[in-house]
């Protein structure tokens, strides 16, 4: 199994998505390391989706919206909390999901309602009168939001204003400033909701775990189950940020793509538990012959030594044995030598 190290982030990316076995590493790991590389994923990923979003905002969007208002807006002019806008066609935009209405004559109460209820039947829809504005978001579900023309003027310290005032000074705004502002709001925003949204993606996905690991049969704790989410989410993660940014560029959009995208983190998660119970077996098996083979090496040594202390023990019998016969040949003979001296024969 490839050794990870514990402060190559790089690395563990790269082994959370190509090496599984290194999830038996990252089981082992504390809790504040799995947070730690949490952390550092929604930061990354954070990162590179705040500069692509701002990048194709500076050089796409802006100016489309730019162009837009040069060339397609009708005139317009503000003055003394009443707008005045020079068109004939009302509606401004009109698309499956967005609607723009734009009427700023004097209109009955009737016809206003008319146009709310146009905007209710739209995901997105603004609707501007000669005082107020009505928006109508996906966010918002509470139904228009209504903002008074005049409170906007007057945050921004606007009495008049005018379609030529507004195209000069989109003409003198630098880009370079506007990118860095939209990369740093887009970063704060993006990595709350990108927070917000893995840390239940990692609830639900720590949660499974442990039921696999149950199914499984292998005790893990929780640390564990949250570690082995956290690196299986991402592939996932990586996958999204790609897609997002494709969908930025080019509209392309995949059907039920969390689906795929949840679904490629609990295969992930699986894979390696069923690894992991792989090499625990393995690791018993090896455990299990080496106690085995150091029995039957104690039980060598112990037949050994039970050898060693029976050959002894034949060896002092042995001994003893000379040692006696020793003695009786030496009182023989000292029962030789007195008759001798006794003069018997």
């Amino acid at each position: 199994m490839e050794k990870v190290k514990k402060n190559g982030f790089f690395r563990k990316l790269k082994n959370s998505i190509f090496n599984f076995d290194s999830y038996q590493e990252f089981a082992t790991e504390t809790w504040g390391a799995g947070i730690l590389y949490f952390l550092k994923l929604i930061l990354l990923i954070t990162l590179i989706l705040s500069v692509a979003i701002s990048v194709i905002q500076v050089t796409k969007t802006i100016p489309d919206l730019f162009n837009y208002i040069r060339n397609d807006l009708p005139q317009f002019s503000y003055s003394d909390g009443v707008l005045k806008a020079e068109n004939d066609n009302k509606v401004l935009i009109d698309s499956d999901e967005q609607l723009i209405i734009v009427d700023t004559g004097d209109l009955s109460e009737e016809k206003v309602n008319e146009y709310k209820d146009k905007i209710n039947l739209y995901s997105i829809g603004i609707l501007v009168l000669k005082d107020k504005i009505y928006l109508k978001s996906p966010v918002n579900t509470s139904g228009l939001e209504e903002i008074s023309i005049s409170s906007i003027a007057d945050s921004y310290g606007i009495n008049t204003f005018s379609k030529d005032e507004l195209v000069n000074q989109m003409n003198n705004i630098n880009m370079i400033p506007l990118f860095i502002s939209l990369f740093f709001a887009i970063f704060i925003v993006g990595f709350i909701l990108i927070s917000i949204y893995l840390i239940l993606d990692i609830i639900i996905l720590s949660l499974l775990v442990n039921i696999f690991a149950m199914i499984l049969i292998i005790r893990m704790k929780p640390s564990a189950c949250f570690n082995i989410a956290v690196h299986a989410i991402s592939l996932s993660l990586i996958l999204l940020l790609i897609y997002q940014i494709v969908l930025l560029t080019i509209g392309f959009e995949i059907k039920y793509f969390s689906i795929m995208y949840r679904g490629i983190s609990y295969i992930y998660a699986f894979t390696a538990l069923i690894l992991i119970r792989s090499s625990l077996i393995k690791q018993k098996m090896e455990l299990t012959a080496i106690i085995q083979k150091q029995k039957e090496i104690k039980a060598d040594m112990e037949r050994q030594e039970q050898e060693k202390k029976e050959k002894e023990e034949n060896e002092k019998k042995e001994n003893k044995k000379d040692d006696k016969k020793t003695n009786d040949e030496k009182n023989e003979d000292e029962k030789h030598v007195g008759n001798e001296a006794n003069g018997e024969v």
